[in-house]
C-alpha cells in the first residue's frame, strides 16, 4: 500500500513537472483526431458519392490521375515548403484546404459529373497535406526529451479519430445525407486550426522554432571522401532494390485489392447503406488495429525478428487472396482489406521503418525518398494503367491470379532482403557508416537546435548549463534574445555562465543590467559581472571598475584585476599591478587561490611566470587553480611543473585536462622523456588517452615495449579505450608485443620454478603466479586491439575460471580466429597448466632466478626479493640488487621491508579486502597509521562519527553497544569496515580491555589507494556487491526499501524522443541531457559525456515484460528514463523504482547472477549500461568511484 501511494504521488510529481507538455500533447491529440476524423469523412463521402454516380468500371480510371495528383503533390511539397516557415504554412493551409473543401461542396449541389471524379482525387491530395504537416509540425514543438514518453498518447489520437469517425458516420449519414459530410469534413479541418494556434501561443520561440535557416557548417573532408567512394545509393544500401521489389509488388497488389473489394462492395450494398458499412468497416478495423498495435506488434517484432515480422503481411494477404479467389463474397473482400489496415498500418509499418535503421542518415532519407515518392507513387500509377487494362478482361475475382503472382514476388524479394539487410549491418559495423562516436556534433541542425533551445528554459539547472555552454562556443547561434532571462535566472551558476558569453561578445544594451547585478547578484555573479562590464572597454567605467580593488571580497578584488588588465591595456595594469603582487604574496590561501585561477582569466600567455610558484604551493586548491590556468595559457615552459601533479589524486585530473590542452605536435614529444624515470610516469597514459589523436595512439603502443612492468598495465589501459575511437592499428607491431609477453609469462614460469620449493619463501611462488597473471591480462588486452574485445573477453574468462570444457573451447575459439607463430605460441600457452611446479633443491637459492625476476620491475616482487636475499645474506644477488635498486628503494631498510611484509600478511585477514592479491596489499599497507591505546580507553564511540578501519596489532578490545559488551576483538581482528567507505556513525563502542596497539586505515588514504589502482577498486567492489547477494540469500530482502535502493540512483525526469525520427547529433544531445542529471555522473568531464552518450543503448519495454530474472548472470546495469520498474522475488515486492532509479548494478560490477527480478510495470524505457562501459567512465574520478563504493556499502550497513 506504501509503494502504491509513493507511485501515485511520483506519477502526479511527475505529471505537475511536465504539464506544459501534457498540455500540448492534448492539443496534437485533438490535432490529429481531427485529422484523421476528416480524413475518414471526406474519403467516405468522396468514394460514396463517385460510386453512387458512376460504374464500377469507372475506379480502374480514377487510380492514374490519383497517383499522378499525389506524386505532383510530394514533389512540390518537397521542393517548396521548406521556402516557408512550417507554422505560418500549416496556418495559411488549414484554412485554404477548408475553403475548397466547402466551394467542392456547392459543386456536388449541382450534380455536374466532372465534380465527383475531381473531388475523389483531391480529396486524398488534401489528406495527404493534413497529415504530412501535421507530423512535423508535432515533432518540431515536442520536447525531444519527452517525446517517447508522449508520442504514444498522440498518436492513440489518430486510431480514436479513425475508430470514432467509422463508427460514427453509420449513425450519421442516414440523418444528415452523404453530401452533407462535406461540410463535417471542411469543420473538422478548421477545429485543427483551434490546436495549432493554442500550441503556439505556449511556445517562447516559434520564430527559432521554425527558422528555415540551414547550417552553413561545411562537411569535413574524411566525410567528403567517403560520400565520394560510394556515390550510388544501391551501393550504400544494399537491401534496398529487394525492399523496392517488395513496395512496388506490395502497392500493386493493394491497389487490385482496393479495386476487388470496391467493385463486390458495389455489387452488395447502394447509397445509405454503403456509406454506412463503409464507416463501421473504418471502426472495426480501426479497434482490430488498435488492439494489434498494443498486443501484438511489440511482441512479434521482439520474439521472431525483423525478418520474420517482415513476411506477415504479404503473406496474410496472399492467403486472403486465394479465399476470395475460391469464394469471391464480401466477407473474403472485407477480410483481404482489413488486413491492410489491421497489419499493413501496424506490424507491417513498424517494420518497414526497422529495416532503414541501419542506414546512415544521409543515405536514410535518400533512400525513403526513393521509396516513397518514386516507387510506391510510381507503383500506383502503374496499377492505374493496368486496371484500365486488366478491369476490362477480367472478373473482380479473377485479378486474384494477378494478386497472387505479384504477392509471390513480393514474399521472394522478402525473403533476399535478409541477406543483403545483413550485408548492410555488417558493412556498417566494419566502415562505421553510422558510427556515432565518429560523427562531429553539428548542434545547429534542426533538431539539436530546438534541443538546446528547450533546454536554456529548462527548470533545472544542470540541464541549461549544459546546454548554455554548448551554444557559447557556437558563433552561429544568436544568444542576444535570451539573455535577459538567463542574467535574472535564479541560479547563480547559469547566471555566472550567461556572463561568460556578455563578456566574449558584448552586446549593445547590457551595460544597465551588468551594473545592476554588481549590486544585487550574489559574489560569484558580481564578479562575472565585473569582468563583463569591463569587456566594454569604456573609459566611463575604469574608475568604478578600479574602485573594487579595495573590496574586502578577495573574488572582487581578483575580478578587478582582471578586467582591468585584461581589457584597458596599459593603464588598466598600471592601476592593477600593485595589489596583483600583494596578493600573490598573501599568506591566505583563499586569495592566492584567486590569483591562481585569475591569470587563467585575462588569457595573457606572456604573463605566466607567477604559475611557477603557485603549482608548487602546498594547498591543493590553489595548486588546482594553477593547472585550470595553464590549461588556459598553454604556455610550454609549465610542462615540467605540471607533470609532477599527476602523482597526487587531488590535482591529478586537472594536470591531466592541462597537458591535454596543448596543441598535440607540441606536447607530445615534451612528455616523452617524463615516461622514462619519472614518478608520474604511471599517469601520463592518461594524457595520451584524453588527447586521443591517432599519433598519441601510435606513441603509447611504441612505448610499450620499453616501458616497466606497472605502466605497461596503465598503456594498455589507455590503448583499449582510444581503440574504441578505431584508430588505425598496426596488427603486426601488436602480435610482435603479444609474441614478447607470452615469452616473459614462459620465463616467470621458468625462473618462479627454480625457486618455489626454497623453504621459508613459500610466498614467493604465489606471488610470482600473480604476476603471470597480470602478463597474461596483457596478452589478451593486447589481444583485443586487433580482434573482437567482446570476443577476447569471453576466452579469458572462460580460461581463467570456466569448467575443463569450457577452457578447452576458449582455446579453440582462439586456434580458429588466430594465425601462423601467433595461433601456435597462444595455443601452447593457453594448454599448458598454470601452476609452478618446483625444480630446485629445498635448501638452494637461484641466484640467476632472483636476478631476473628483480629486473622485471614489478614493485612488490622486487620488494620481496629485496627481502629475502637479505635475510639469506646471498652475496651476488644481494650486490646486483643494491646496485640496480631505484633511489625509494635504497631508502627501504631490512626492518622496514619486514614490517611492510608484515602489514600485508595482517590485511590479508580484513574480510574487506578479501579478493585482493599480495600485489594490491602492498599498495594499501604504506598507508597504515600506527596507534597506541591504553587499558580501559575507548578506541571509538557509538554515535560518533568515523572514517577509518583499525586493525589489532596486539592487545585485546572489547565491544559494547548501549553500554553492554557484545563481543571481543584480539590481534589480527579489525573493526571499521563499513565506515571506512562510508564514513557514517559508528555503531558501537570498542575499548581497549588491555594496552593495545593498532593500525588505522583512513577513507581518504584507502580511495587515493583506490583511485590509482582501478583494479583494487573493482575487486572490492565485487565483494560488496557479493556481500550484498548474501544477505539476500539469507532473508535480507524486506531491509531493501525504497530509499536503500534508490541511493545508488540520481533524479532525472527526462525522457527519450523517438530516435528513428532524429539526426546523430539530437540523439547524442538527447542522451547527454539524460545522462548529465544523473548523481552517478556528475563527475564526468564533457568529453567522456559525449562518449558515453554514443555507445549507450535505449531499450522499451511493455507493461508486465520482465527485464532480468533472479539467478541469470549479467553484466549490464540500467538507468530508468521513463516508466517504472517492480523489483521482486516473486509475489513479494521489493521496492518500486521510477525515473532516473538505477538497477542492476551489481550484476554490472561482479558479472554475478541477478539477486531479484525486475519488471516493468507500464511502458518502460531503459538506457543500458554495459560493464566495460560502466568500468571505463565511472573509474577515472575519485569522486565517482566514492560515490559508488559508498552506496554499495551503505546498502549492505542498512541491511545489518
Amino acid at each position: 500500500m506504501q509503494i502504491s501511494s509513493l507511485s501515485l504521488k511520483n506519477t502526479i510529481n511527475r505529471f505537475a513537472e511536465d504539464r506544459e507538455e501534457y498540455v500540448k500533447v492534448f492539443w496534437l491529440f485533438g490535432y490529429l483526431f481531427c485529422v484523421v476524423s476528416a480524413s475518414t469523412m471526406g474519403r467516405t463521402s468522396a468514394d460514396t458519392l463517385f460510386l453512387s454516380r458512376f460504374d464500377a468500371s469507372y475506379l480502374s480510371t480514377m487510380y492514374l490521375p490519383q497517383a499522378a495528383a499525389m506524386i505532383l503533390m510530394g514533389f512540390i511539397f518537397q521542393r517548396y515548403s521548406s521556402k516557408f516557415r512550417l507554422d505560418r504554412l500549416i496556418l495559411g493551409l488549414i484554412p485554404l484546404i477548408s475553403f475548397l473543401v466547402l466551394i467542392s461542396r456547392l459543386g456536388v449541389g449541382t450534380e455536374m459529373r466532372w465534380v465527383f471524379p475531381v473531388i475523389y482525387v483531391v480529396y486524398d491530395v488534401f489528406n495527404f497535406l493534413m497529415i504530412v504537416c501535421f507530423w512535423q509540425f508535432a515533432t518540431s514543438v515536442l520536447d525531444q526529451r519527452k517525446v517517447k514518453r508522449m508520442i504514444g498518447w498522440v498518436g492513440s489520437g489518430g486510431i480514436m479519430g479513425g475508430i470514432l469517425s467509422g463508427f460514427g458516420l453509420k449513425a450519421l449519414v442516414p440523418a444528415v445525407g452523404t453530401a452533407n459530410l462535406i461540410y463535417f469534413y471542411a469543420g473538422l479541418q478548421l477545429l485543427c486550426l483551434i490546436a495549432v494556434v493554442q500550441i503556439l501561443r505556449m511556445l517562447s520561440a516559434p520564430k527559432e522554432l521554425f527558422s528555415t535557416d540551414q547550417s552553413t557548417k561545411k562537411r569535413p573532408p574524411a566525410a567528403r571522401k567517403k560520400v565520394e567512394a560510394k556515390s550510388s545509393l544501391f551501393q550504400n544500401v544494399p537491401h534496398l532494390k529487394y525492399v523496392a521489389i517488395m513496395s512496388a509488388a506490395l502497392v500493386l497488389s493493394l491497389t487490385l485489392i482496393d479495386y476487388q473489394f470496391k467493385v463486390i462492395l458495389k455489387e452488395t450494398l447502394q447509397n445509405e447503406a454503403l456509406a454506412g458499412f463503409m464507416g463501421s468497416f473504418y471502426g472495426y478495423s480501426g479497434l482490430l488495429a488498435l488492439f494489434v498495435q498494443l498486443f501484438v506488434s511489440g511482441r512479434v517484432l521482439t520474439r521472431f525478428g525483423v525478418m520474420t515480422a517482415l513476411l506477415v503481411f504479404p503473406i496474410a494477404l496472399f492467403m486472403g487472396s486465394f479465399g476470395v479467389l475460391l469464394m469471391p463474397v464480401l466477407a473474403m473482400a472485407v477480410a483481404v482489406k482489413g488486413s491492410d489496415k489491421v497489419i499493413g498500418d501496424t506490424i507491417y509499418s513498424s517494420v518497414s521503418q526497422l529495416i532503414m535503421f541501419p542506414i546512415s542518415p544521409e543515405w536514410r532519407g535518400k533512400a525513403k525518398g526513393f521509396l516513397d515518392g518514386i516507387v510506391r507513387n510510381g507503383a500506383k500509377g502503374l496499377a492505374a494503367l493496368c486496371l484500365l487494362v486488366v478491369s476490362r478482361l477480367f472478373a473482380p475475382e479473377q485479378l486474384s491470379y494477378i494478386i497472387l503472382v505479384l504477392l509471390a514476388i513480393c514474399i521472394a524479394a522478402a525473403i533476399k532482403v535478409k541477406g543483403a539487410y545483413l550485408k548492410t549491418l555488417l558493412s556498417t559495423l566494419q566502415t562505421g557508416n553510422d558510427d556515432l562516436e565518429k560523427a562531429e556534433l553539428n548542434m545547429m541542425d534542426p533538431s539539436s537546435r530546438l534541443l538546446l533551445v528547450n533546454a536554456l528554459s529548462s527548470p533545472d539547472k544542470q540541464q541549461v548549463l549544459y546546454a548554455l555552454r554548448l551554444l557559447n562556443e557556437l558563433d552561429s547561434f544568436d544568444m542576444k534574445p535570451f539573455l535577459p532571462a538567463l542574467l535574472q535566472h535564479p541560479a547563480a551558476e547559469v547566471c555566472s555562465e550567461a556572463l561568460v558569453y556578455v563578456e566574449r561578445v558584448t552586446p549593445d544594451g547590457l551595460e544597465p543590467m551588468l551594473q545592476q547585478l554588481l549590486v544585487e547578484g550574489d559574489q560569484q555573479v558580481r564578479a562575472r559581472a565585473l569582468v563583463a562590464l569591463a569587456a566594454y572597454a569604456k573609459d566611463e567605467y575604469i574608475d568604478e571598475i578600479t574602485s573594487y580593488l579595495e573590496k574586502p571580497e578577495v573574488r572582487m578584488r581578483a575580478a578587478a584585476i582582471a578586467g582591468l588588465v585584461k581589457y584597458y591595456g596599459v593603464e588598466g595594469m598600471f592601476r592593477a599591478v600593485g595589489k596583483l603582487k600583494q596578493l600573490l604574496e598573501s599568506i591566505h590561501e583563499e586569495e592566492r587561490m584567486a590569483m591562481a585561477a585569475l591569470f587563467g582569466q585575462i588569457g595573457i600567455a606572456s604573463f605566466y611566470k607567477p604559475l611557477l610558484a603557485l603549482l608548487q604551493d602546498a594547498s591543493p586548491q590553489v595548486r588546482i587553480g594553477a593547472l585550470q590556468s595553464a590549461a588556459a595559457l598553454q604556455v610550454l615552459e609549465l610542462v615540467p611543473y605540471i607533470v609532477p601533479l599527476l602523482d597526487s589524486s587531488e590535482t591529478r585530473r586537472y594536470a591531466v585536462a592541462a597537458l591535454a590542452a596543448y596543441e598535440e605536435k607540441q606536447i607530445l614529444p615534451l612528455l616523452e622523456p617524463f615516461l622514462v624515470e619519472h614518478t608520474a610516469a604511471l599517469y601520463l597514459p592518461q594524457v595520451y588517452e584524453r588527447i586521443g589523436t591517432q599519433r598519441s595512439f601510435d606513441m603509447l603502443m611504441s612505448l610499450y615495449k620499453s616501458a616497466r612492468f606497472e605502466l605497461r598495465d596503465k598503456i594498455l589501459e589507455a590503448l583499449q579505450r582510444m581503440n574504441k575511437d578505431h584508430w588505425r592499428v598496426d596488427e603486426k607491431q601488436v602480435e610482435e608485443l603479444i609474441l614478447g609477453d607470452i615469452q616473459l609469462y614462459w620465463k616467470f614460469a621458468v625462473h618462479g620454478a627454480r625457486i618455489s620449493g626454497v623453504e621459508d619463501r613459500s610466498e614467493m611462488p604465489l606471488i610470482i603466479e600473480q604476476t603471470r597473471l597480470s602478463v597474461c591480462r596483457r596478452i589478451f588486452q593486447l589481444l583485443s586491439l586487433i580482434i573482437d574485445a567482446k570476443t577476447v573477453q569471453a576466452v579469458l574468462a572462460s580460461w581463467l575460471s570456466g569448467d575443463s570444457r569450457q577452457q578447452a573451447n576458449s582455446t579453440e575459439v582462439m586456434d580458429q580466429m588466430l594465425q601462423g607463430n601467433l595461433r601456435t605460441e597462444l595455443a601452447r600457452m593457453m594448454s599448458t597448466p598454470r601452476t609452478l611446479t618446483g625444480t630446485a633443491s629445498p635448501e638452494s637459492l637461484n641466484e640467476d632466478a632472483l636476478i631476473w625476476l628483480y629486473e622485471q620491475g614489478d614493485t612488490w616482487l622486487r620488494h620481496w626479493i629485496r627481502y629475502m636475499t637479505m635475510q639469506s645474506h646471498s652475496s651476488r644477488a644481494l650486490a646486483f640488487i643494491e646496485e640496480h635498486a631505484n633511489a625509494e628503494e635504497k631508502q627501504l631498510s631490512y626492518e622496514s621491508l619486514a614490517d611492510q611484509i608484515e602489514r600485508v600478511r595482517l590485511l590479508h585477514n580484513v574480510t574487506l579486502f578479501h579478493g585482493l592479491v599480495a600485489r594490491d596489499l602492498s599498495a594499501i599497507a604504506p598507508r597504515l597509521q600506527k596507534l597506541s591505546r591504553v587499558q580501559g580507553m575507548d578506541i571509538i564511540r557509538e554515535g560518533d562519527p568515523g572514517d577509518s578501519l583499525f586493525i589489532i596489532h596486539s592487545g585485546q578490545a572489547g565491544v559494547y553497544v548501549n553500554g553492554q559488551q557484545v563481543s571481543s576483538l584480539k590481534a589480527g581482528d579489525c573493526f571499521g569496515e563499513m565506515a571506512v567507505l562510508t564514513q557514517g556513525l559508528r555503531t558501537a563502542t570498542i575499548r581497549a580491555e588491555t594496552d593495545i596497539e593498532l593500525w588505522e586505515l583512513d577513507s581518504t588514504a584507502l580511495y587515493e589507494m583506490m583511485f590509482d589502482r582501478a583494479s583494487i577498486a573493482i575487486e572490492m567492489m565485487k565483494l560488496l556487491s557479493r556481500r550484498l547477494r548474501t544477505k539476500l540469500e539469507r532473508g535480507g530482502q524486506e531491509a531493501i526499501d525504497q530509499n536503500t535502493v534508490q541511493e545508488i540512483a540520481a533524479v532525472s525526469t527526462v525522457s527519450s524522443p523517438d530516435t528513428a525520427d532524429q539526426s546523430k547529433d539530437a540523439i547524442i544531445l538527447r542522451r547527454i541531457l539524460v545522462l548529465q542529471k544523473i548523481n552517478l555522473f556528475a563527475h564526468l568531464s564533457q568529453d567522456d559525456f559525449i562518449r558515453l552518450a554514443q555507445i549507450v543503448e535505449e531499450v522499451t519495454y511493455g507493461p508486465g515484460e520482465v527485464i532480468c530474472k533472479t539467478g541469470e548472470f549479467g553484466d549490464t546495469m540500467y538507468g530508468i528514463i521513463e516508466g517504472n520498474v517492480r523489483v521482486h522475488n516473486g509475489n513479494e515486492t521489493f521496492a518500486m523504482l521510477g525515473q532516473g532509479d538505477c538497477f542492476g548494478e551489481m550484476a554490472v560490477i561482479d558479472s554475478g547472477p541477478r539477486s531479484a527480478d525486475c519488471t516493468s510495470t507500464d511502458r518502460t524505457v531503459l538506457l543500458e549500461l554495459q560493464q566495460d562501459q560502466v568500468f571505463a567512465f565511472c573509474f577515472q574520478n575519485i569522486e565517482v568511484l566514492r560515490s559508488m563504493m559508498r552506496v554499495l556499502a551503505e546498502r549492505i550497513k542498512g541491511m545489518v
